[in-house]
């Protein structure tokens, strides 16, 4: 059996207890496979049952979060003096949906109230709170500005709202390790040292349900309303990547699905909904079709569509924002592609660095809006931490995604002296640096990860949570698999790995014929597979007996629904 894979890959089982599987089969009813997957998620918080079936009692109490009843007493105050409230959000689906459970939230509180929002447009204003944001703000009569999805780190647009007589509270998740919140302003941010609250993992966007929980929780029409606004926190839950391993997020993903799936809906959302061809809406579907429809509009073009379309009420209105969002996505996709292989091209006949960077100008079509994802996907080809940059004249703006062995920001650290502005968190980074100064960037980014990290240290790692024999796929044991979603970051879906296949008519498919389809055969009736973007494959699958590492997924197609395996890497047995 060979050490690596066919994608470079070394393949680790996750490491279970049997003695646990026992216990949680006994104790749920679920088979031994589907028991062993659980062991390697549930931490042990709450009871095992809990996990797979979330109750609304999961929700905790909004005034366990350290400053909730000081947010509370300043809003409630903005409302009785009928002051200017403003909301400022990020431009991605967490700060979005944040905005909109914020202003239906304060809306219900007071109809009348002197309310608007603004999002900072990546373009013209970049990303955050700025100091721009906080002036227009004062300058315009505003009284309150609440942020959410960002604020905690701008600490001088904190400064420059109080200065001029704004008060600031605060909604968001953004605090690095260690790091101090605005001094000036109310901060509900459960990550900051004084705050005990049971869930460190919510989005801004469950910080701003939770927000709006406090105000409205004794609302005569309040479980109408929470069903409404966790169909948007869950949106803002999964889209923006956060633990959902945690009992609450899992809560709030769980029974924002369920009324995500019980329409009616009003006309804005359930224009998304239909544009994004979505049936029955899965966790995977936020993250692959709405998520990204979505995102588009911020990356693109202004996010406020988004905000304008999911508030919209009027049918005929909210089918040409959708189309209008649908339409920016498939652009985006148009632009992602591209900048893919034009970054390849500018690798192809020499040696990968160590730390990839490849860069373009945004006059000729690298745009900024979409960098983050193609540096994604070059990471993820290339198993090297990738930044890819658009150059604006004199200055350069990039983004960085990294490998687990590879801090992004500490890399950045390295070229502290160089760089205009830098930041984020240990996968993704972006930052700012002179176009003069790049190339030194590059050596100091290599330079950075040859001295701390190894060749294994770089190898993507699959991490397996069951191996199973090919008789025991079947859609009974897809079925069971689901009920331990919703599934997502901290709680992916379970990745299985079957030993010893001989696949059978294998064929290529798709675009240039870059996936595979073929079949896995079982003893009672063969299993569909697809390994999409790995079309060279087709001849060492076809010539060799292989262990095949993937997941269980739902195919629709021709209005049949079927379960085929998702391949994701092979092995030659």
């Amino acid at each position: 059996m060979s050490e690596l894979s066919l994608t470079g890959a070394r393949w680790t089982e996750r490491p279970v207890d049997p003695t646990r599987i026992s216990s949680l089969m006994n104790a749920t009813g679920l088979s031994p496979i589907a028991a062993r997957v659980l062991a390697g998620r549930w931490t042990g918080e709450g009871s095992p049952k809990r996990w797979l079936e979330p109750e609304l009692g999961d929700l905790h109490d909004p005034m366990r979060m350290h400053n909730m009843g000081l947010a509370l007493d300043r809003l409630r105050h903005a409302v009785d003096k009928g002051e200017k409230v403003r909301i400022i959000t990020d431009y991605d689906v967490d700060g979005t949906t944040s905005s909109l459970i914020l202003q239906a939230a304060l809306r219900i509180v007071q109809p009348h109230l002197d309310l608007d929002y603004h999002i900072p447009n990546r373009f013209a204003e970049g990303y955050g709170f700025s100091v721009l944001a906080a002036q227009k703000a004062a300058a315009e009569g505003v009284g309150l500005i609440v942020t959410a999805d960002i604020g905690v780190r701008d600490h001088a647009a904190v400064e420059a709202a109080r200065a001029a007589g704004v008060d600031v509270l605060i909604c968001d998740h953004h605090l690095p390790a260690g790091a101090d919140v605005p001094e000036n302003a109310t901060v509900l941010c459960p990550p900051q040292r004084a705050c005990s609250y049971p869930n460190a993992g919510l989005a801004a966007c469950g910080v701003s349900l939770k927000l709006a929980t406090g105000l409205l929780g004794g609302h005569r029409k309040w479980d109408a309303i929470l069903r409404s606004l966790l169909k948007l926190a869950a949106i803002g839950t999964v889209a923006d990547m956060v633990p959902l391993s945690t009992p609450e997020n899992r809560a709030i993903v769980t029974f924002g699905l369920e009324a995500l799936n019980t329409p009616p809906h009003h006309a804005g959302l359930q224009a998304l909904l239909s544009v994004a061809r979505t049936d029955i809406i899965r966790a995977t579907d936020i993250g692959f079709k709405l998520g990204p429809r979505i995102n588009a509009a911020g990356r693109l073009a202004d996010a406020t569509l988004v905000v304008e379309l999911l508030n919209c009420r009027d049918s005929a209105r909210a089918e040409t924002l959708a189309k209008k969002l649908d339409t920016l996505n498939r652009d985006r996709r148009a632009v992602q592609a591209r900048l893919e292989t034009e970054a390849l091209t500018q690798l192809e006949g020499r040696d990968t660095p160590a730390f990839v960077v490849v860069a373009g100008q945004e006059a000729d079509g690298w745009h900024r809006g979409v960098v983050g994802i193609v540096a994604s996907r070059l990471k993820d080809k290339l198993h090297k931490p990738t930044a890819v940059v658009s150059i604006q004249g004199d200055r350069a703006v990039g983004s960085v995604r990294s490998v687990p062995s590879i801090h992004a920001v500490r890399a950045l650290d390295a070229g502290e002296d160089l760089l205009v502005k830098y930041g984020g968190h240990p996968a993704a980074a972006g930052f700012t640096v002179p176009t003069d100064k790049l190339e030194l960037l590059k050596e100091r980014l290599a330079a950075f990860v040859e001295a701390n990290a190894d060749t294994d240290s770089l190898r993507p790692t699959r991490e397996i949570d069951a191996v199973l024999e090919r008789d025991e796929l079947s859609t009974s044991l897809y079925r069971e698999l689901l009920r331990l979603g919703p599934f997502g970051q901290g709680n992916p879906e379970p990745q299985l790995v079957i030993p010893r296949v001989d696949a059978r008519s294998i064929k290529t498919m798709g675009k240039d014929n870059q996936g595979l389809r073929f079949r896995i055969p079982t003893a009672s009736r063969d299993m569909d597979a697809v390994w999409w973007r790995n079309g060279d494959k087709a001849d060492t699958l076809s010539s060799h007996t292989v262990d095949l590492f993937g997941n269980l997924e739902e195919n629709h197609w021709n209005g049949r629904t079927t379960v085929r395996f998702a391949v994701k890497d092979a092995r030659i047995s």
